[in-house]
């Protein structure tokens, strides 16, 4: 009888090591989905439901996971919307340096039909070399590249002070004369327009 009452006792000591094993699979905040589980405690699946790539949530589900997902699609998205702006700003600013560079170097031509107006004395050639230049000057205008105005007060934001005079009949501070033109283009300067200033 012994001999079969140890046998007993055996028989129940194995459903107790099975039972343990079973609770190890469990992980500690009692989530049944086993060792790979995503689910954490931010969780909101339906309860039953296991938060990983077989996940069978309906659309509702608001697991962990799928945030994530989301959250980096928006973020890379608006990256892509950054970097598209400072691309488009970066090659528009390229295009205007590249303009205002090519302006600054056409304009010591002009310069010359300046020059050419004081020394002609020929009246018809005078007449040409002025309409040669108002047609440059107006092709500039159109493409949005303006004159400085030199007359009235110096500012030094628009023009340089090249020399000064004290006899001319205007108050002081005031533009006496224009040796060179300046232009600016939307706003910006490309040359200072360069002056006499009364003294």
């Amino acid at each position: 009888m012994k001999k079969n009452k140890s046998n007993e006792n055996h028989i129940e000591d194995e459903p107790q090591e099975k039972d343990k094993n079973k609770i190890d699979d469990i992980s500690p905040d009692g989530c049944g989905c086993g060792e790979n589980c995503d689910c954490g405690d931010d969780c909101k699946c339906a309860e039953g439901e296991k938060c990983n790539d077989d996940c069978t949530c309906d659309e509702n589900c608001d697991c962990k996971k799928e945030k994530n997902y989301l959250d980096d699609l928006l973020r890379l998205q608006a990256e892509f919307d950054n970097y598209r702006k400072r691309m488009q700003s970066a090659l528009s600013d390229a295009r205007q340096d590249g303009f205002i560079d090519a302006i600054e170097k056409f304009l010591p031509a002009l310069d010359s039909f300046k020059m050419a107006t004081d020394m002609i004395t020929d009246k018809n050639t005078l007449m040409g070399i002025k309409f040669i230049e108002k047609g440059i000057l107006d092709t500039l205008n159109k493409m949005g590249v303006e004159e400085i105005d030199a007359t009235g007060e110096f500012n030094p934001e628009l023009h340089q002070a090249i020399d000064t005079d004290t006899t001319a009949d205007v108050a002081p501070g005031m533009i006496v004369k224009e040796a060179y033109k300046g232009f600016t283009y939307k706003g910006k300067v490309i040359r200072y327009s360069q002056v006499i200033v009364k003294r």
